[in-house]
């Protein structure tokens, strides 16, 4: 009798697990696992290697048949260059680049595939798919045109021109060869005029005082190049400098340049007018009359908290008196609310994001504040500043100043809002359902003030670190409960006064607390925090988060059996996953987006996170109690971690087309515990894998460094360095596809025992680096992306060291797949 168990796995790996029978039987059965093994082998090399040759005889076999496409006297456009004849130009063939119509179709090793594409599918484009095909994956060709090359070059004249090169001659060449044209535009640029002097006339003596006060800052001084641009920035920088100081009617439309040049001497003259007010009332002769530029003051602002443009006019106003005094000028500011019943805000509210005041000078800079500061006030939906000019009485009468009352109209938003959200859930691929139900409200305090308060329930199908143990065999072997209530203050709340820093920044003050409870099959986790702290934005692309006060504590409770198993293991940093800590410090994050949401272009990205904790808990360590098992240091009976860590993430978007771009990204990262912790905190460690990392491994499977343990532990190190770029390319509607390489690992400080090989070493670490490519799919909806990378692994630190490289060893079993939500970077 023979009893034969045979189990192929999805790899495609068969196993024989008993045999009963003689040895003759075993044998014969074994050499044909061996044989199906090597046929498999073999197989999937030849498979790669068909693909390979039969995509690179496809791509060389439309190089070639593109040129024969082309129509009779039609000369496509492979190249364009700008040649300047003069190396000391002030001007560079990127200033001029942008006039050139005439891009050349994007190619691959000089293959253009999308051009032979649109090529043979022209005749049947009436059909559905090669339509599609048509339209979406091949490019239009762009042909050789005279007129539109000279007029490119006429563009390129005039540019030149206004930056001092009036004698600059563009001529275009073209250099035609079979069905190819090569575009190249010959710019002599002859010699720049120069600015000898600059003259000033202001006939408003008041305003010339102005206009000297900031003369140093000029930005066209004798001896530059003329250049009509900077002529342009000039006048606007006066004429914000003006509406920065009273002038609330003046434009730089009064400013003008008039220019004489010499042509024997390369010199140009300038004269600087700015014009007086033109009235609309004429004289007698029929001519305007010519008056001085008005400098206006604020004489009161009015607030209107509940403005309604389709009130009943006749309800009745309440208005209420707001003093408000100022630290700096030693006096007195007033603000007037005016509304109809109760304000339902507390007016003594708006003291910081008010930056209007009266008895000032009107200033444009000081209405932009104000209306940055009203976002931040989200029970407002719409906000608009007004100024009214038609004064008849003010409070400084006949001392012979202008006045304008500001008046500041506020329409509400819907007070409450109530949200419930279901969800699947894939955490770095551990699949699950969640849902949530949302209230928010958006004064909660009357300041304007966003109170979020979630609760929060799902099960999920999480990996297991180590052996599942217990009876139970459940797909769902988790289950979540959580609570998590905040606070956003539209105002900086801090015992110390910083006037310029409120004025400046408009820091917004975060308040941060939640529960959250995970029941597992092995045990169960409590996690509480606590968080506050302050963000402002610098400048329009540069935010600050600081978080002062960070409070994370772990509490687990590990069943009998699962406690013993983790009593046996060896490795610390698992140990320390299941086991009570309490994180207390502070964190920092610095971040640089100079994105422009109005303009497709291409952009950086930059944030960098400082985190420090148990720094401030050291300085009691004395007087509290020591865990003599593992000698650290303790605060209700749960052990205080103390690191430092940091990490950089480097993004770069780079605009192909409108719909086609690069996207390049660069992670490095580093903790370092001390004191009173041998190793980082399990959820402060890094990890490399998963659907937004090294795409080609699962989450947390890759590193640290080259190990290559067979146990199943969840990999994280202290160390991270890792590099992707992506390709995002339009496929059809809404599904868009890429091309990603990714590169990095992870690796330890310092030599592990139960570890090995995962420590960083800078002589070496680059032959532990691992690398992987694939392809993704995402469905876009705009406000949601869902995204499938496939990936395979080109090299794999783990396995031997001159047996990494396993390009020539791919198979369909190394594919791995990542599920995720948006876009990984």
């Amino acid at each position: 009798m023979m009893i034969l168990k045979i189990h192929i796995n999805s790899g495609l790996n068969l196993k024989i697990f008993d045999i009963t029978h003689s040895d003759q039987i075993d044998q014969k059965i074994s050499k044909f696992a061996m044989a199906y093994k090597c046929y498999r082998n073999q197989m999937g090399k030849r498979f790669f290697y068909f693909i390979f040759y039969f995509l690179l005889g496809s791509l060389v076999l439309s190089s070639c048949t593109a040129r024969r496409l082309v129509p009779p006297n039609h000369y496509l456009i492979t190249k364009n260059e700008i040649v300047i004849d003069d190396k000391k130009a002030s001007f560079t063939k990127s200033d001029l680049s942008g006039f050139v119509s005439h891009k050349p179709r994007r190619s691959f090793l000089g293959i253009r595939f999308k051009l032979w594409t649109y090529y043979i599918t022209e005749p049947y484009k009436s059909r559905n798919f090669l339509r599609w095909i048509h339209q979406k994956i091949g490019t239009e060709p762009l042909y050789y045109d005279e007129f539109t090359a000279s007029s490119n070059a006429a563009q390129m004249q005039r540019y030149l021109a206004n930056v001092g090169y009036m004698h600059a001659v563009v001529t275009p060449d073209v250099q035609i060869e079979k069905h190819k044209a090569r575009l190249i535009f010959n710019v002599k640029a002859s010699w720049p005029y120069t600015i000898s002097e600059i003259e000033k006339t202001i006939p408003d003596t008041v305003l010339a005082g102005f206009v000297t006060s900031i003369h140093n800052n000029t930005l066209i001084k004798s001896g530059d190049i003329l250049n009509i641009y900077k002529m342009s920035d000039e006048r606007d920088r006066i004429a914000t400098y003006l509406k920065n100081n009273g002038y609330y009617f003046f434009s730089s439309d009064y400013i003008h340049f008039d220019v004489d040049t010499n042509l024997l001497s390369r010199k140009a003259s300038l004269k600087m007018r700015i014009e007086n007010v033109k009235s609309k009332m004429l004289s007698e002769a029929g001519q305007p009359f010519i008056t001085t530029h008005k400098r206006y003051f604020i004489n009161q602002v009015n607030i209107h908290p509940l403005y309604n443009p389709f009130i009943n006019s006749s309800i009745a106003f309440d208005t209420t008196l707001v003093q408000l005094y100022s630290r700096d000028e030693n006096k007195m500011h007033n603000q007037y609310f005016i509304y109809p019943g109760d304000p339902r805000i507390n007016i003594k509210r708006f003291d910081q994001i008010i930056h209007i005041k009266d008895n000032e000078a009107f200033s444009v800079s000081n209405v932009k504040d104000t209306y940055r500061g009203l976002t931040n006030f989200r029970i407002f939906g719409n906000s608009n500043i007004t100024f009214d000019t038609s004064i008849v009485t003010h409070r400084f009468q006949n001392d012979g100043r202008n006045w304008l009352d500001c008046n500041i109209l506020l329409q509400r938003n819907a007070l409450n809002g109530y949200a419930v959200e279901l969800e699947g859930t894939n955490s770095s691929g551990d699949l699950g359902i969640k849902g949530n139900i949302v209230f928010h409200n958006k004064n909660i305090f009357r300041g304007s003030e966003q109170f979020r308060l979630r609760a929060n329930a799902g099960i999920e199908a999480q990996q297991i670190s180590l052996d599942t143990l217990g009876s139970e065999n459940n797909v769902f072997n988790t289950t979540e409960f959580g609570i998590d209530a905040s606070v956003f203050f539209p105002r900086f709340l801090s015992p110390v006064y910083l006037k310029n820093f409120i004025n400046d920044y408009q820091p917004k003050t975060n308040i941060t607390t939640g529960f959250n409870s995970q029941k597992r099959l092995n045990y169960s986790r409590f996690i509480v925090n606590l968080s506050f702290g302050y963000d402002w934005m610098a400048s329009p692309t540069v935010q600050h988060v600081l978080t002062l006060i960070n409070i994370n504590s772990v509490k687990v409770n590990p069943s009998a059996a699962f406690q013993e198993k983790l009593n046996l293991e060896i490795n610390q940093r698992i140990k320390d996953q299941y086991s009570n800590h309490l994180i207390i410090g502070l964190k920092y994050s610095f971040i640089f987006n100079n994105q422009n949401i109005n303009k497709i272009n291409d952009f950086f990205y930059f944030r960098a996170n400082f985190e420090s904790s148990g720094n401030g808990l050291s300085l009691f360590n004395k007087s509290l109690p020591i865990d003599t098992s593992n000698n650290q240091r303790q605060i209700m009976g749960v052990t205080y971690a103390q690191f430092f860590r940091f990490d950089f993430d480097f993004r770069y978007y780079r605009l192909l087309t409108e719909n086609n771009r690069l996207v390049f990204r660069t992670i490095i990262g580093a903790g370092l515990p001390y004191g009173n912790s041998l190793e980082m905190p399990f959820e402060r460690s890094f990890y490399a894998g998963g659907a937004n990392g090294m795409r080609g491994w699962q989450f947390r499977e890759l590193g640290p460094g080259s190990y290559n343990g067979s146990n199943k532990v969840e990999r994280i190190g202290d160390i991270q360095l890792e590099a992707s770029g992506e390709y995002r390319f339009p496929i059809y509607s809404l599904l868009k596809g890429a091309l990603f390489l990714d590169v990095g690992n992870i690796w330890t400080i310092n030599e592990s025992s139960y570890l090995p090989g995962g420590q960083f070493d800078l002589g070496s670490f680059q032959n532990e680096l691992a690398v992987d490519a694939g392809f993704g799919i995402r469905l876009d909806f705009s406000f949601f992306i869902f995204r499938i990378d496939g990936a395979v692994p080109f090299r794999d630190p783990s396995r031997d060291f001159g047996d990494r490289w396993m390009i020539d060893k791919l198979q369909l079993r190394h594919s791995r797949f990542n599920f995720g939500i948006g876009y990984p970077f």
